[in-house]
């Protein structure tokens, strides 16, 4: 009877997982992230019940999470086969936060409905710096399937749509549980219609009432369709550059401000000492002399030298670290955004939200077993990093490569410093499947909202698009063929709630999790005191 028992409950562990990955981005039926957790929060009650509560909790929540991110992460297999197996690591913040859930729950429902729903989102926090595991998951950004419902994520980020998720999930569980004991129900379902539907009133409201701000700025994105097995790693830099100019110089005009690229759209700049005289910078300008305010937006990969590479600790067990036998030199390799304007430097931003276990091997001085894999880039961070491209006409902008769209932080970071707009640029040229064009395109939207920022989103294979402020994808294209967008975004200088304060609500939560772990643990302790003093 009891294995019975166990077996439904990892059914029903199974449930919520499917209702996760059903509603996760992109997905037309993102409303079930609302009903996702009550199977798994009937389990709890369960449980605590039980003997061995913490063990059996434990066991639930890694069938939740590992069905939940596996299925929805399964398009890495098509470039990082042990990077897919190893990512399952991710659940780690969560399996450590969560599991005082249970202990809670027997002493007081109310506190481990609050401890539940503030751990999970501090798990979630904690992996915008936890190496072994991604923002990419997180739950407020499968509400970005419907823009118009979110318009509030400009003040509380997607941080807000995870808080919303959870305590609708809660709200509809309690209503349950006193209607199946036969307890009244009516103020509980009222509370529950409340909790989910005036946000969507709030944001409604909000998106009908926003206009775009800013300056007008034409841009031009190139989709050039560059296929990277058969096309843009065979040909070189010179017949690559080619393609994207066809595409491009029948499109400008005298009032494009800004060209886009995608990411590696250049695969070879050389040495970053060089800028000043490349040979493939040149040719660019050469072909667009006409136009001496266009500025290109590009992404490339870079090299460069490592002076005294003795200094730094371990350098040869560092993935990101080579050595070049044709030029004597250790060097970094970089996945890279360039600003190019006649004369204008070069400026250069750096990819810092490289991709787990293909762009770079977590914790490779710990784990150095686990490099290389997937397909090896090994790309490198950069200290000395520049996060916003200026202009001679003081147009300031950002560009973020492809992952980076989880990274809502660096987007904030950006906006803080002054970016205006953002280009993000993508090779999704390893994806056969478009679904996950769409997850990234879906994570673009929420970053336009959360900075009120327009978004040019240049592919080279997957989906191109243009976002306004409001999240809105005013153009878009997924063709197979190469072509082109062309459109006006807006360049707002005013700032957000969510880009001025950042992942406020992830902070608040982490404190509160600290807050009732520290009181219960006292509490725990007091009470045996007590306990062990009658005796």
């Amino acid at each position: 009877m009891l294995k019975h028992k166990k077996i439904f409950w990892y059914v029903l562990s199974l449930c919520s997982a499917i209702l996760l990955y059903i509603s996760a981005i992109p997905s037309a039926l993102w409303y079930l992230n609302f009903i996702a957790f009550i199977p798994f929060l009937s389990i709890t009650d369960e449980v605590q019940k039980g003997t061995r509560p913490i063990l059996n909790f434990a066991l639930q929540l890694i069938v939740l999470l590992f069905a939940f991110y596996l299925s929805v992460g399964f398009w890495v297999l098509q470039t990082a086969h042990l990077g897919f197996i190893i990512g399952i690591l991710i659940v780690i913040p969560f399996l450590i936060l969560l599991l005082p859930y249970v202990i809670i729950l027997k002493r007081n429902r109310i506190l481990a409905y609050i401890y539940f729903v503030t751990s999970w989102m501090a798990a979630e926090f904690i992996q915008n710096y936890f190496e072994l595991g991604s923002p990419f998951y997180n739950l407020g950004h499968s509400l970005g399937a419907n823009p118009k419902l979110i318009q509030w994520y400009s003040v509380t980020g997607a941080a807000g749509g995870t808080f919303w998720i959870l305590i609708v999930n809660i709200a509809l569980y309690s209503l349950i549980r006193r209607i199946t004991v036969g307890k009244r129900w009516i103020s509980r379902a009222i509370i529950a219609i409340c909790i989910l539907v005036i946000p969507m009133l709030v944001s409604i409201t909000m998106y009908y009432s926003y206009k775009e701000k800013g300056i007008s700025s034409e841009i031009l994105v190139v989709h050039p369709c560059t296929d990277n097995a058969n096309v843009k790693y065979q040909l070189n830099i010179y017949d690559l550059l080619n393609i994207y100019l066809n595409i491009a110089l029948p499109q400008i005009t005298d009032q494009t401000d800004y060209v886009v690229f995608p990411e590696t759209a250049i695969t070879n700049t050389g040495w970053i000492k060089d800028y000043n005289r490349n040979l493939v910078f040149q040719h660019w300008f050469q072909q667009t002399a006409n136009f001496p305010k266009l500025k290109l937006v590009t992404g490339a990969i870079a090299y460069e030298a490592i002076p005294n590479v003795e200094k730094i600790k371990h350098y040869k067990k560092i993935p990101g670290i080579r050595y070049s036998e044709k030029y004597k030199r250790w060097y970094y390799t970089y996945n890279t955004a360039l600003q190019l304007e006649v004369g204008q430097p070069v400026q250069m931003r750096v990819k810092e939200g490289l991709v787990p276990y293909q762009e770079y091997a977590p914790y490779p001085r710990i784990l150095p077993r686990m490099s290389p894999v997937g397909i090896d880039f090994q790309f490198s961070k950069r200290e000395d990093n520049c996060m916003v491209f200026t202009s001679s006409n003081q147009q300031k902008t950002a560009a973020l490569i492809c992952y980076e769209t989880v990274y809502s932080n660096l987007f904030a970071q950006a906006t803080h410093q002054g970016a205006q707009a953002f280009f993000v640029l993508l090779n999704e040229g390893w994806y056969s499947k478009i679904k996950v064009s769409r997850q990234f395109l879906q994570l673009s939207v929420i970053r336009a909202i959360e900075n009120r920022r327009s978004i040019a989103h240049c592919s080279n294979l997957g989906i191109s698009a243009v976002i306004n402020q409001r999240g809105d994808i005013i153009k878009q294209t997924q063709s197979k063929q190469a072509t082109f967008l062309k459109s006006s975004i807006y360049m707002n200088r005013n700032k957000t709630i969510a880009s001025v304060f950042g992942n406020y609500i992830g902070i608040i939560a982490i404190v509160l999790v600290v807050f009732v772990g520290v009181r219960e643990l006292f509490q725990h302790l007091f009470i045996k005191r007590k306990t062990d003093q009658r005796f």
